[in-house]
């Protein structure tokens, strides 16, 4: 698949000092270059391994990503984060081992750790074409790392799956009313899919208050 880099120059913001936007990147070192991104998108980025969501920027309407790798971040404190960041009615995108954590504080069901897998692995994705993979094609191949196997099955009725592979592990998915998204970290360290699923992100932050649906 061809890097879209037409997408992403027509979602690539002014870097304008007036109309920059607020996002929070908690991250345990794997979302630097996402952070960098933001940026160059317009936004005023604060980040880190240990941010309080409260502590970082209270303006409504902001954007907030945690991105994690297994056993980096307590179950119970992600869900903390979740309930303020939902509280206060940012976006959030939830990357990697977050994603199971965000999932279940909002009733799904509890991820086994049997799940894990020890290696990674390249795997065929079939994508809805909707929310955050919007404009990719609708069957492509993806690299996924090891980490933490979110079933598609495993999620409730809350959420929308975008986007998993054939075996039926979560890739993508967004809740059906809420600016809430998940996403395999596969997806994101992609330099193909990058561009475009980040794009989307912000196109749907600016549009339609983060929703997807």
């Amino acid at each position: 698949m061809a890097r879209n880099d037409r997408y992403q120059a027509q979602h690539r913001q002014p870097r304008d000092s007036t109309t920059r936007r607020k996002a929070t990147v908690v991250h345990d070192g794997t979302a630097f270059e996402l952070a960098t991104d933001l940026r160059q998108f317009g936004f005023d980025v604060i980040e880190g391994p240990l941010l309080s969501f409260a502590s970082g920027y209270q303006e409504p309407g902001q954007l907030a990503i945690i991105a994690t790798r297994a056993g980096a971040m307590r179950r119970e404190r992600l869900q903390a984060w979740t309930r303020e960041i939902c509280g206060q009615g940012a976006t959030l995108l939830a990357i990697g081992s977050s994603v199971a954590p965000v999932a279940e504080f909002f009733g799904s069901s509890t991820l086994d750790s049997t799940h894990t897998l020890p290696t990674g692995r390249l795997a065929a994705v079939t994508a809805a074409r909707d929310g955050l993979f919007s404009g990719l094609p609708e069957e492509f191949r993806l690299a996924l790392p090891a980490g933490d196997r979110v079933e598609c099955g495993d999620l409730n009725a809350e959420f929308g799956v975008t986007a998993w592979t054939k075996d039926g592990e979560l890739i993508g998915a967004s809740h059906v009313f809420r600016p809430v998204h998940l996403l395999h970290t596969g997806a994101l360290e992609s330099s193909e899919l990058r561009p475009v699923i980040l794009g989307n992100l912000l196109r749907l932050h600016r549009q339609r208050g983060g929703r997807a649906f």
